[in-house]
């Protein structure tokens, strides 16, 4: 099946093979709340349409299935919800609080055997943690240590505006001490407002302290509805406001 061409249909030419080494990616963050659900589900949307075989998958949830759900239904799968979404906690506070408050231990085998079931079935699986990189999961567990358990490169989600260097370059820093592979950075806007000089200077600023590629830009969007999701909608959000030029070199291959 031919994919999507990276220059699109006026470019010179056409990669049509996905990049061998990458199996999946974790989609993780600076904080919760910065858009983690809206990239991987539209970064989804969008290879899905391309024609990639993508999955998706959320491991630990705080706080109910919503966003499981809304990444089963952009991505049009057909898994069990237990599947894609293995530990699914009432609360909505870190996971370790929210375990510790329910009288539950989190079962890390359970999520690697759901992990390795839908990495066998799909080429491409995109893989939403829980809240920032450094919550704790389960006593001294952090996100970081599920990173390396499932073995994926990370791409990094932030909020776009002052202060995002300082949560942007923590983040890269705790990432980098865990041993972990940095393929890019988002950053998406979390609330309406007139762009200023932060939102103007952030993304040069980011690729220059810390050598990573910032893959995309995302506008506040009122038209993002995750209850009723449409995928034209989530990939053409997607496809305009990254630099698919630095997010292609991620995902095809020249081979």
């Amino acid at each position: 099946m031919r994919f999507c061409s990276p220059i699109d249909s006026f470019g010179v030419y056409i990669v049509d093979k996905l990049n061998k080494n990458l199996k999946g990616i974790f989609i993780t963050g600076t904080d919760t709340g910065i858009g983690k659900t809206i990239v991987t589900g539209g970064i989804a949307a969008y290879l899905k349409e391309c024609g990639v075989n993508v999955g998706v998958m959320k491991p630990i949830s705080s706080g109910g299935t919503e966003d499981a759900e809304f990444l089963k239904e952009i991505a049009n799968l057909d898994d069990h919800l237990s599947l894609i979404n293995p530990i699914v906690l009432k609360n909505p506070l870190a996971p370790s609080v929210a375990a510790e408050l329910e009288g539950r231990k989190i079962d890390f085998s359970s999520i690697e055997k759901a992990y390795n079931k839908l990495k066998y079935k799909y080429d491409l699986l995109f893989v939403e943690g829980v809240g920032g990189i450094a919550v704790p999961l389960y006593k001294e567990i952090l996100v970081t240590h599920l990173i390396k358990q499932l073995n994926l490169p990370i791409i990094i989600v932030g909020h776009l505006g002052l202060g995002t260097i300082n949560h942007i370059l923590l983040t890269v820093a705790f990432a980098k001490q865990a041993n972990l592979q940095i393929l890019g950075i988002i950053l998406n806007t979390t609330h309406h407002s007139v762009p200023g000089l932060p939102e103007q200077t952030n993304p040069d600023e980011i690729e220059r302290l810390t050598k990573i590629p910032v893959i995309g830009i995302l506008p506040y969007e009122e038209a993002i509805d995750l209850q009723n999701p449409d995928i034209n909608f989530f990939s053409q959000f997607i496809k305009s406001n990254m630099d698919m030029e630095k997010f292609n070199q991620i995902i095809w291959s020249n081979d």
